[in-house]
């Protein structure tokens, strides 16, 4: 080859790799979020200013600001600038009209030219007056290049849609919309961006704060770009606009692959040079959270953050968070076991250079709870994958847990006749609910109660586990008490769920409030309604003393001997339930049908007078009178010693286990019969009738000397007298009279009494009846209707006319007679 030829080919080749040089595309960096301000604004005014970022902005990325206004009478023109003295570009604005008021959607952007601490951000609305709202988020982006295209639209639908005119020019594009909403008196629940977009401020409240919001995504092939906003309620208008950058230039290259991954708490701002510093804190279900993560170098014994910056490829690193209650992910991330593990939630992200190798903020959410969870990072854009295992584990729990019971008579408490009811001491379940992934067993403290009435009881029983698919633990369980109970806040609990970050990864309480960061490791229950209703499960009666109507005995019929003695309102294990009292004390104790009294040798019926008795924290004593209503008309009874038993039951079915004698001893019952003897004598002296008390002994009547009560009860006006007839061809005239001194009454000693009558001075008889009956007549064999007053003793009549114990006695007062052996007796003493 001729050097000619070989300088022509050389120069052929060099204007081939000049050219290529000329037509090669630039490489572009992968667009990533670096930080945000989060929203800011002002619900009146024209100027607002946003919060410092958290780092100052980086020369080279670029600034993106979203923003919505509210104005009165014209449209808002907006101004965007900062501390450090930046322009700001309008990439495009939309306004919608609504007589009076204008709501206004808008995109700003600026390349960092300057920074510096304590940015700001500052939006005004001049010419506008201090109705004015404006709200805004202002985004920093690494590898974005300058604005490819806008729209903007406005409308009075239920929804907002607006679309870019042509496809994005190149793939990889970042996509910003903001949304303004004229809806001066709606309050939204939800605005939300179509699928794929990420919200980045959000503002509910129309009715004082315009509402609206901001959203972005970073698209992966070119196309028409849209977005459509959708809200509840409905809107009814709106302002939408829409905008795209392009990726700037750039090698995208940083400090290499990543060695490994660790992650750490989002609450942590830089990362702990120490393992002992890497932590993840306890998190709570249905609470959203955020890590960071660290691609790291292969220093040991501690890898740090790797230098320079790591920048990965877009979206290639793939955060998972793993239940790893079986440690595979804490003993070999790279292992089989770790890496087939299901992922609980996953999050692709990309580290740019901004990043610093310490990727902050990435949101996560777990609806259910896990008692241990570790975060598994990956690697996609490297071969082969590089893999990192949080040092650190934690515990996602519930919130709280959730406690009803099948006593549900009355949630208030109050009700002391409200059904079903449970008795004192019977099992009832109590179930109590935390969310699904809960698979523990709650504890229970019974004796934080709060009841009505009274006094607490305690509530004794355990939870079994709960099931894991809903989180629902049940358990039987027993009250020692009558009415209600609450259960007090965390007086079910469970301090162990969390047991992989105690101590120091949360504290020591129940708190659902973080402080540092930090949640409490315990949680509990809030205070539940009132559960019961819970009656006694039985009554007890403690027998005492008997108090004979008449001395040491009563008479068949006699109203009425009593019986003293406790009843007591007892629980299963025959504690008193203190609570049995006032409304919530169902038996009536001054109804004698309620007590259930029976007898061994005779019945006893109800006296006229009602028992008395209070319950007193659980406790009655009663005093009940009876009277038995046995005494026979046709033949007299035998004495019978008689012991009353009694089985009360109140409108809840609460009794006694069985009739359960109510007296200590047996009371004596006597067949009574009041006799009243003749008598004869002097006509010119007072003449006594002997009246006596007598029982049947079984085998006849005998003096009842025992009789101390029957001579009160007695009186003058209880005796009848009459039929005096004078004795024939005697002079004068006869009468006599019942005296009023001594009394029967004042004569009776050891059941013996007289009538006493006066001297007629002139012979002859007269008849006298006792009337023990309750009217003006009495019922003797007389058959006379001589008005006295009734004794009211009706249990002391005999067959004095061959009939049935039936009859009043009777007898005949003879003065001077014949047979009368003595005219005058001298007494010698």
């Amino acid at each position: 080859m001729s050097q000619g030829t070989r300088i022509a080919r050389t120069a052929a080749v060099a204007l081939t790799v000049f050219l290529g040089l000329l037509c090669a595309r630039p490489a572009h960096a992968q667009i990533t979020l670096v930080q945000s301000t989060g929203l800011f604004g002002t619900p009146a005014g024209t100027s607002t200013t946003s919060s410092t970022f958290t780092a100052n902005p980086t020369v080279g990325n670029t600034l993106i600001v979203l923003v919505w206004t509210w104005t009165q009478n014209a449209a808002a023109t907006i101004h965007v600038a900062d501390t450090a003295g930046n322009i700001y570009t309008a990439n495009v604005q939309a306004t919608v009209v609504q007589s009076a008021w204008y709501e206004s959607a808008a995109v700003f952007s600026t390349p960092i030219a300057a920074t510096g601490s304590g940015f700001q951000i500052t939006i005004t609305t001049p010419l506008n007056d201090n109705l004015s709202q404006i709200r805004a988020v202002a985004l920093e982006y690494s590898g974005v290049g300058p604005v490819d295209t806008t729209a903007a639209a406005s409308g009075a639908s239920a929804t907002a849609t607006v679309a870019t005119p042509a496809p994005t020019a190149s793939a990889n594009e970042l996509v910003v919309s903001a949304l303004g909403i004229d809806n001066p008196a709606v309050q939204f629940s939800s605005i939300s961006p179509s699928a794929g977009y990420t919200t980045r401020a959000v503002e509910l409240q129309n009715a004082g704060e315009t509402a609206g919001a901001a959203a972005d995504r970073i698209v992966s092939s070119t196309g028409v770009q849209s977005i459509t906003w959708t809200t509840a309620q409905s809107m009814s208008g709106w302002a939408a606009v829409i905008a795209t950058f392009g990726p700037g230039s750039g090698s995208g290259s940083g400090g290499g692959t990543a060695s490994g991954f660790n992650a750490v708490d989002g609450y942590l701002s830089s990362y702990p040079a120490t393992a002992s510093g890497q932590r993840i804190y306890t998190k709570l279900a249905g609470t959203g959270f955020t890590l960071n993560v660290a691609a790291l170098n292969n220093a040991a014994p501690t890898p740090g953050l790797q230098s320079p910056a790591y920048v990965s490829g877009p979206n290639k690193v793939i955060v998972d968070l793993v239940g790893d209650s079986d440690g595979s992910c804490a003993s070999s991330c790279a292992g089989s076991t770790c890496q087939a593990k299901a992922a609980l939630a996953t999050l692709a992200t990309s580290f740019a250079g901004a990043d610093s190798s310490f990727k902050k903020g990435l949101p996560f959410m777990l609806a259910n709870a896990y008692p241990n969870v570790r975060v598994r990072v990956k690697d996609t854009s490297n071969s082969p994958t590089v893999y990192g295992c949080s040092v650190d584990n934690f515990s996602v729990r519930p919130n709280s847990l959730t406690v009803t019971s099948s006593a549900n008579a009355d949630p208030s408490g109050a009700s002391a006749t409200a059904t079903p009811v449970v008795k004192a001491g019977a099992t009832f379940t109590l179930t109590a609910t935390a969310i699904a992934g809960y698979s523990a067993t709650p504890s229970v403290n019974g004796s934080a109660v709060t009841v009505n009435p009274l006094s607490p009881g305690i509530a004794s029983g355990n939870f079994g586990a709960a099931n894991a698919s809903n989180g629902v633990a049940s358990g039987n369980f027993t009250y020692s008490e009558a009415g209600y109970f609450t259960l007090n806040t965390d007086a079910v609990y469970d301090q162990s769920f969390t047991a992989v970050d105690q101590a120091g990864d949360c504290t020591a309480d129940y708190s659902n409030t973080p402080v540092n960061g930090k949640y409490g490791c315990y949680f509990g229950n809030a205070a539940t309604t009132a559960f019961g209703r819970f009656v006694p499960d039985h009554f007890a009666i403690t027998a005492g003393s008997v108090t004979p109507a008449c001395g040491t005995f009563s008479y068949f019929d006699q109203d009425g001997f009593v019986t003293a003695f406790t009843l007591t309102a007892q629980n299963s294990s025959n504690a008193t339930t203190l609570n049995y009292t006032g409304s919530f004390a169902r038996l009536v104790l001054t109804s004698w049908s309620g007590y259930g009294f029976t007898g061994d040798t005779a019945t006893p019926s109800a006296s006229a007078t009602a028992p008395t008795g209070t319950w007193n924290n659980g406790v009655a004593s009663v005093s009940a009178q009876h009277q038995v209503l046995a005494r026979p008309t046709s033949a007299p009874a035998s004495p019978v010693s008689l012991t009353v038993s009694a089985r009360p039951v109140d409108p809840d079915g609460v009794t006694t286990a069985a009739q359960t004698a109510a007296m200590s001893a047996g009371t004596p019952l006597r067949f009574g019969v009041l006799a009243l003897g003749s008598a004869y004598g002097s006509n010119l002296l007072a003449l006594r009738l002997p009246v006596t008390a007598m029982y049947w002994n079984g085998t006849g009547l005998v003096p009842n000397t025992a009789d101390t009560c029957t001579g009160a009860v007695l009186s003058n006006a209880s005796i009848a007298l009459g039929n005096q007839v004078q004795k024939p061809g005697t002079n004068g005239s006869f009468s006599t009279s019942v005296m009023a001194s001594p009394t029967l009454a004042s004569t009776w000693s050891q059941g013996r009494g007289s009538i006493t009558l006066s001297a007629p001075g002139t012979a002859g008889t007269a008849q006298v009846a006792l009337n023990l009956g309750s009217g003006s007549t009495d019922a003797s064999c007389i058959g006379w209707g001589v008005a006295s007053t009734g004794s009211r003793l009706p249990w002391l009549r005999g067959n004095w006319c061959g009939a049935a114990y039936a009859v009043d006695p009777s007898s005949l007062a003879s003065f001077g007679a014949a047979a009368t052996p003595f005219v005058y007796l001298r007494e010698n003493h």
